[in-house]
């Protein structure tokens, strides 16, 4: 009897010792696929990683991540269940770890950009972003600037305040400016996104993503759009390696379509926004661009 109890006791500890291995296996595994572009994959494997591992909370960050990317696909209202699972796994992971900046960035994230019926909550949005000001001023900085923006006048002061502070300290910083410019650029300010980006420029003219950073902007403003063609070219010539910046493909290519329109060349327009839509089925803008064209 001694015998078989401990040979019981041997396989349940095997059987212990074996979950975690598997459920990181399943994270692995979740990753690669969302890598791939098979969300619906990456979604199942990703929610038995999750209840293999109730308490690691990397896991639940990329149960967050990885329902988010499945919710945008799906587009429709089955996709609000997903969305919900979003909010749960970003929650638990930053219950586990409170004070890690990344999850509470995602968390945050997540609360100010999802509608209320899918847990969308900006003013708890705004108590996290301040918690993380003072973990991470960088990443703070702008999650906190991107929901003052939004509000009365007094809070879209502060939000430029907190990042003109951030670029007089950190100004020098190539990652640093790429957040500055793209602050400016989403509160319909492209002129001082444009001279973020022409200062980058300036310094080292081969650098593909500050090329991408000017091409966007002149687009914007509808200015020297054969500047921004040959930019954009560039840029889409130059691409950075796999986890770089992903902008510089189907965002790149819509905005060279956009650079077409602008010089009347209908059927380079057509070709680019195509190329955007084949990197990328679901980019709505790149597909509203393609029947703008198709009803001139």
């Amino acid at each position: 009897m001694v015998r078989r109890f401990c040979a019981a006791l041997a396989l349940a500890l095997a059987l212990a010792l074996a979950r975690p291995a598997r459920a990181q296996d399943l994270l692995v595994r979740a990753r690669a696929a969302a890598e791939r572009g098979s969300l619906d994959t990456a979604y199942a494997l990703i929610q038995l990683a999750a209840e293999g591992q109730p308490d690691r909370a990397e896991v639940h960050f990329w149960l967050g991540q990885i329902a988010s990317s499945r919710a945008a696909q799906l587009g429709n209202f089955s996709a609000l269940g997903v969305a919900r699972q979003a909010k749960r796994g970003f929650a638990r992971a930053v219950e586990l770890e409170p004070d890690n900046p990344t999850y509470l960035e995602a968390l945050a994230g997540y609360l100010s950009g999802a509608p209320g019926i899918a847990g969308g909550d900006k003013d708890s949005a705004r108590v996290l972003a301040e918690r993380l000001l003072r973990l991470d001023a960088s990443r703070g900085t702008f999650v906190l600037a991107g929901l003052l923006a939004n509000g009365e006048s007094r809070d879209k002061a502060r939000a430029d305040s907190l990042v003109e502070g951030f670029a007089r300290r950190d100004g020098g910083d190539r990652a640093a400016e790429v957040r500055v410019a793209g602050f400016w650029a989403q509160t319909d300010r492209a002129e001082r996104a444009l001279s973020v980006g022409e200062r980058m420029l300036s310094r080292d003219s081969s650098d593909a993503v500050a090329g991408y950073l000017v091409a966007r902007y002149l687009v914007a403003l509808r200015r020297d759009p054969r500047r921004a063609q040959r930019l954009l070219r560039y840029a889409l010539a130059h691409q950075p390696p796999p986890g770089g910046p992903n902008f510089l493909l189907f965002s790149a290519w819509w905005r060279l379509g956009q650079s077409y329109v602008q010089v009347g060349q209908p059927d380079s327009a057509r070709a680019a926004f195509l190329q955007a839509l084949r990197l990328n089925p679901n980019f709505p803008q790149a597909r509203l661009s393609l029947d703008s064209l198709e009803h001139r």
